[in-house]
């Protein structure tokens, strides 16, 4: 009982080992199994990252490649734009130069025709010379014509007008001078002759015009009806005649002051002083000291020491001296006297010339 009790047992133990052996095997094959499996997986995912990479980078490479696409579209739409632009300017400048050259030959045909039709034809030709200006005789339109340099038949619209003024004005006699056309066939010349004011006598005689032009020298004995300014000696060159003479202003103030006094008809020579001072001679050979200033009042005092000479029929040496602030000196055969300062508000009486 013994015995077999015990090989039921041995037999027992030997399937247990061969079973236990075959789980091992078994387990050892999956291990296996899972390790080349773990691996195939790493290599599927590496070679699915590789994937994805490349096409992340074939994306770019797209991306660029479109824009390198788009860049170039661009540039070779701009190439294309400038070429146009250049075959239009070239266009625009051949079309420029042919509208100039066209022009330029419909002028010259255009001058020549004006030129035929408005200079050699019988049109526009001086017929009527007209000279205006007050106190202008025959003898003076005639002179004014000759320096002109006009002539009748001559064409007007050649006619230099700014010429013909500076021709006339040569002449220093006239002045404002205004010369203009009036189709179709006029030329008017306006003037105006310069007024003698005075003559200027420095060593030779000149005229004076009223605002201190000179005039000219005068020839011979005429023109001795104007009064004569002396005192400003060497200032007449033959610069000076044609312009207006500085320094001379004292002595035509003065004379526009006497315009209406009496004395202007009896006034021969005005003579100025180192001083500036204005020294007057009459017809009669009298001599009156204005001095500096205040003339209007002192040729009041003059009016009025006047008629109380000829009031008392006083002779006296013709000297008046009126340079004084409230005096007035007159010359008398015995000397001078001084009237009071208050002798313009008083009869003066008759000793005091005594």
């Amino acid at each position: 009982m013994f015995n077999k009790n015990n090989n039921k047992k041995k037999g027992d133990i030997k399937n247990y080992g061969a079973g236990n052996f075959h789980i091992q095997n078994e387990n050892i094959k999956k291990k296996k199994e899972n390790k080349k499996n773990k691996k195939i997986n790493e290599v599927e995912k590496l070679v699915n990252n590789n994937s994805n990479n490349n096409k992340s980078r074939n994306k770019n490479n797209n991306i660029n490649n479109n824009f390198a696409n788009r860049n170039s579209d661009s540039n070779l739409n701009n190439n294309r734009k400038k070429n146009k632009n250049n075959d239009f300017n070239f266009i625009k400048t051949i079309y420029v130069i042919g509208f100039i050259v066209a022009s330029a030959v419909i002028i010259y045909f255009a001058y020549n025709k004006i030129n035929y039709y408005f200079f050699n034809k019988k049109i526009f030709k001086l017929k009527k010379i007209i000279i205006k200006g007050i106190k202008i005789n025959k003898k003076e339109k005639l002179k004014i014509l000759k320096l002109s340099s006009l002539y009748y038949g001559e064409n007007l619209i050649n006619i230099n007008l700014k010429r013909i003024t500076r021709l006339v004005a040569s002449d220093r006699w006239y002045k404002d001078i205004t010369v203009y056309r009036k189709y179709p066939d006029e030329i008017f010349i306006l003037l105006k002759r310069r007024k003698i004011g005075a003559i200027l006598n420095d060593g030779r005689l000149y005229y004076l015009s009223r605002a201190g032009f000179v005039i000219g020298k005068i020839n011979g004995e005429a023109g001795y009806d104007y009064p004569v300014i002396t005192g400003i000696t060497g200032s007449i060159t033959s610069k000076n005649v044609g312009y207006y003479l500085s320094g001379i202003h004292k002595a035509l103030s003065f004379l526009r002051t006497i315009k209406h006094s009496y004395l202007k008809d009896e006034l021969s020579e005005i003579h100025i002083q180192k001083d500036k001072g204005v020294v007057v001679y009459t017809n009669s050979g009298e001599e009156i000291k204005f001095g500096n200033g205040n003339i209007k009042n002192k040729l009041k005092t003059l009016k009025m020491l006047q008629y109380e000479i000829k009031k008392i029929n006083l002779k006296y040496d013709g000297y008046i001296n009126l340079e004084y602030k409230n005096e007035a000196v007159v010359k008398v055969n015995s000397g001078s006297r001084v009237l009071p300062a208050n002798y313009k508000k008083i009869i003066i009486p008759p000793d005091i010339w005594k």
